[in-house]
């Protein structure tokens, strides 16, 4: 609370009022957008969350009035705000977007400021090459230029870049040098306090440890003072990792102040590692409350994690397919302008040939024998043109089924994929992290090869969806026992079920069998089994049951989740192009399980239960009487 009385009393905190009185007043779009783009970068240190909603803002105003530079300055926004969020593949894509838009405006300045940003991408990418390309092009420009902000933030970077690559360590030393003297020139206190973080870790590596301390808390209570949290942030994971070489009890104190800095700024994936710290730190002394305390605080920074990582790229591929969607558009209308052309060269030639009749006519009456024939043939071209336009139609029909497969197949693919995929990718960050000791690294290593199998096996689902989208598919069913199949699933989720410490509760008769295709079925027990287990509650208890009704048998999966909304609940295996803002993965598998399901005679339903969560269900006749 301290720090937000602070920078109410900071001057940049009337320059912020400012901002956000002039948009409540503004009437111009293009000056609109230029305050939210402003308002984007005061917060982007401070408040991120803050910062994100008027990058959205911005991000809708720019494109719709098609002001290019906004909209580069946007991309430019979105690509730091997805570093900060640990999603550099986001990262990576929004600055090309923003470099190529640049680069139309011949804006040196934006080009030189992305150019940076992506050679430290593609540096701790591995891509050394690249990286080298990308850093030539900005020190160029910026040297070119002769902007002293630019060739501060440049050369700053290039010293974070190579500060310990020792072909690069005298140059990098002396462009941090110039870099904070650029800085303190212009009076650019956000860029003095970043240099001065960066010499004190120079001078801490030179041996000075007291110096490079004072140094770091000194920048640390100025950025506080005015409110750039990140910085303070970043000031104190320096005095961390001080503390820990030293052996010094102030690690803890300082690592509880980069949580608190992190929640407080919304930098939360950036501390989601030292509350992992702590938890197993608390944990392993058995100091169960402070335990519970930050494995829920872990808990709710990977829900935002997931829920931020999952709009990131949604918005991104509803950026692409806006773009796309527009292209079709114009080809479209660049048809039809070709057809009036068409009919209206034809109608004029028709007039010509009319009147060229009339006065033959009146010379020659033989010519009605050419006129008879002409009529003929214009019959004939007419019925030729019913064909053509039927033809037409059916082919747009036929391509319009197909574009919503591929939809279909894109969604369940983002869908079936991004988990397992970004599961591993934090796996092996946290391992190469070395946040955990050598059993924990081997739970995760099996947890690694358990997540690659679901994947392989996600990915042979879909090749097979995908076969019975074909022509020439043909279902041949086979006596199938479910309470094996979902035994095997639940095999396929135990890492699910132990991370959410589910109780699953099988009463489904071992011998009952029914006529269906394998993996269709056993894709609708993992689907219908993997939401049961995503919505139910921590410890939550899942059951599943059989029902049997003469020649049929029903599965039901029902959990102790928060139940499906009504206007979902109604819609739910129905299919429908996914708008910005929604969530298509899970609906889409779950149109697909109706689809397999129809497909094998049988049939699909869900309800909310009278007590508390909902109910997955589905029937296919029984081979076994009972």
């Amino acid at each position: 609370m301290a720090v937000g009385l602070i920078i109410r009393c900071d001057p940049s905190f009337g320059q912020i009022q400012k901002l956000k009185n002039a948009l409540a007043t503004t009437q111009d779009s293009v000056t609109y957008s230029r305050i939210l783009i402003a308002l984007t970068q005061k917060y982007q240190n401070r408040q991120l969350d803050t910062c994100f909603q008027y990058l959205t803002m911005a991000r809708g105003v720019t494109k719709r009035i098609g002001f290019k530079w906004g909209e580069a300055e946007v991309y430019r926004g979105l690509g730091g705000y997805y570093a900060y969020r640990d999603n550099s593949y986001l990262s990576f894509r929004f600055y090309l977007d923003a470099l190529k838009l640049y680069k139309e405006l011949k804006d040196s300045t934006g080009m030189t400021l992305v150019n940076i940003k992506l050679g430290v991408y593609q540096h701790y990418q591995g891509q050394h090459k690249e990286a080298e390309q990308y850093i030539k092009q900005a020190l160029g420009m910026a040297m070119h230029m002769r902007n002293d902000s630019v060739m501060s933030a440049v050369m700053a970077n290039y010293f974070f870049i190579y500060r310990n690559d020792t072909a690069h360590r005298a140059l990098a030393s002396n462009y941090l040098a110039n870099a904070y003297q650029l800085a303190m020139k212009g009076g650019h206190t956000r860029m003095i306090i970043y240099t001065g973080l960066l010499k004190a870790d120079e001078i801490y590596d030179k041996g000075d440890t007291a110096l490079a301390i004072a140094k770091v808390k000194d920048l640390v209570r100025v950025a506080m003072k005015k409110g750039f949290l990140y910085h303070a942030l970043y000031g104190y994971a320096q005095l961390v990792d001080y503390a820990v070489q030293a052996h010094s009890a102030d690690s803890m104190i300082y690592q509880k102040e980069v949580i608190n800095l992190g929640l407080e700024g919304g930098y939360r994936e950036i501390v989601l590692p030292v509350v992992a710290k702590f938890y197993h730190y608390y944990e392993q002394r058995h100091q169960a409350k402070d335990a519970n305390y930050y494995a829920d605080l872990m808990a709710d920074i990977t829900e935002l994690y997931e829920q931020s990582r999952s709009q990131g790229e949604q918005d991104y591929m509803d950026y692409y397919l806006q773009g796309k969607q527009l292209r079709q558009l114009q080809l479209q209308h660049d048809f039809q302008q070709q057809q009036l052309d068409r009919k209206a060269l034809e109608a004029r030639s028709r007039y010509l040939v009319i009147v060229c009749l009339i006065v033959l006519l009146i010379l020659l009456v033989l010519l009605l024998l050419d006129l008879n024939r002409s009529h003929r043939s214009s019959h004939k071209n007419a019925d030729s043109l019913r064909e053509m336009n039927k033809h037409i139609s059916e082919q747009n029909a036929l391509l319009r089924t197909h574009d919503d497969f591929k939809n279909k197949l894109i969604s369940l693919i983002a869908h079936d994929f991004r988990s397992p995929l970004i599961q591993i990718i934090e796996i092996t960050a946290y391992l190469q992290q070395g946040a955990f000791s050598v059993q924990e690294a081997a739970m995760l290593f099996r947890k690694l090869e358990s997540n690659a199998e679901n994947t392989l096996q996600i990915f042979e689902n879909i090749l097979r969806w995908i076969r019975t989208q074909l022509s020439g598919f043909v279902y041949q069913p086979l006596p199938c026992t479910p309470a094996g199949l979902i035994k095997e699933a639940m095999g396929s989720m135990k890492e699910e079920i132990l991370e959410r410490q589910v109780q699953i509760i099988v009463k489904v008769p071992p011998d009952l069998q029914v006529p269906a295709d394998r993996e269709m079925l056993q894709f609708v027990h993992r689907n219908l089994l993997h939401n049961a287990i995503k919505f139910s509650p921590y410890r939550g208890t899942i059951a599943i049951t059989a029902s049997i009704n003469k020649d049929t048998v029903t599965i039901s999966i029902a959990d102790e989740g928060s139940g499906i909304s009504t206007d979902m609940l109604d819609r739910l295996f129905e299919y429908r192009p996914e708008k910005k803002g929604t969530k298509g993965g899970a609906g889409l598998a779950l149109i697909i399980c109706k689809d397999f399901m129809d497909k094998m005679g049988g049939t699909i339903a869900a309800e909310n239960r009278a007590e508390k969560g909902s109910t997955f269900s589905y029937t296919l006749p029984c081979l076994k009487n009972y």
